[in-house]
Order: structure tokens, then C-alpha cells, then sequence
């Protein structure tokens, strides 16, 4: 239920609020892994939440281990880009993009939009994968 939230207060530009939220939302995270240490969704967007507060090393472990329990899962694959690209790692969001278009990812037309991998912007392998779409002057 947070991640709406969250969404809404980024799309609004109030950083406090966002951070209030991705706070909490961290905290009902953390608790679903005690409980269910295999929830992979749960550690997909913990990572993310890590990320977005500068806890590299968490975040990193949350998506390599989440990444490890389904390695061909096309949004668990999508979300480790995304995080990577918020912690800035350009080499590792374009490889998991890449491995994420492979097993299936298929909302091809909002890679380019999301906020979260446009460190893959001007990327040659991202441009080549994902071009940008040609206007058309009518």
C-alpha cells in the first residue's frame, strides 16, 4: 500500500513525505523477511527503498538475493535495473535490463520513461535495444 503513496508524493515534489513513506514502508518490509525470508518481492523493493537513501551495501545484498531465488523473473529483473540505476550503477541497470527483456519483460515502452534508468540514457546498448520513438510531424 505504500508504494501509491510513495509515487504520489514523489509525482508532488515532497521529498519529506516520500522519505516518511519509504520509512515506514522499510519497516514492514523488514518485518514480512524475518517472517518469510523468501519473499522475493519483499526484498526486491526493500532494495529499492535502500537505494533511494543511500544504503548501498543493503540494497545491493537485497537485490543479489532476490535476484538469486528467481533469476529468470522478468520483474524481479526489471526492478534490480531500476535499483541499479538509482544507486548509479550504469553497467549493472543496463545488464539486468538487458537480462530482464530476455526472460520476458514486456512493457517496452516505459523502459525509456522511468526515472529510475534514465542513467541508460545515451547508453549505445540501451539506445540500440530501446530506441526512442521517431515523432512524426503531420
Amino acid at each position: 500500500m505504500y508504494i501509491p503513496f510513495v509515487n504520489a508524493m514523489e509525482a508532488l515534489g515532497n521529498k519529506a513525505a516520500v522519505r516518511a513513506f519509504r520509512e515506514k514502508e522499510m519497516v514492514v518490509l523488514e518485518q514480512q523477511l524475518d517472517i518469510v525470508p523468501e519473499d522475493v518481492r519483499a526484498r526486491i523493493l526493500l532494495a529499492a527503498d535502500y537505494a533511494s537513501i543511500g544504503r548501498e551495501e543493503d540494497s545491493i545484498r537485497q537485490l543479489e538475493m532476490a535476484v538469486a531465488l528467481r533469476p529468470n523473473d522478468s520483474s524481479v529483473l526489471y526492478n534490480a535495473a531500476c535499483t541499479y540505476g538509482v544507486l548509479g550503477r550504469r553497467e549493472d541497470a543496463l545488464e539486468a535490463l538487458v537480462r530482464a527483456k530476455d526472460a520476458g519483460y514486456s512493457n517496452l515502452d516505459w523502459i525509456r520513461r522511468d526515472p529510475d534508468l534514465e542513467i541508460l540514457h545515451g547508453h549505445p546498448e540501451f539506445e540500440r535495444m530501446f530506441p526512442a520513438a521517431k515523432s512524426t510531424n503531420v
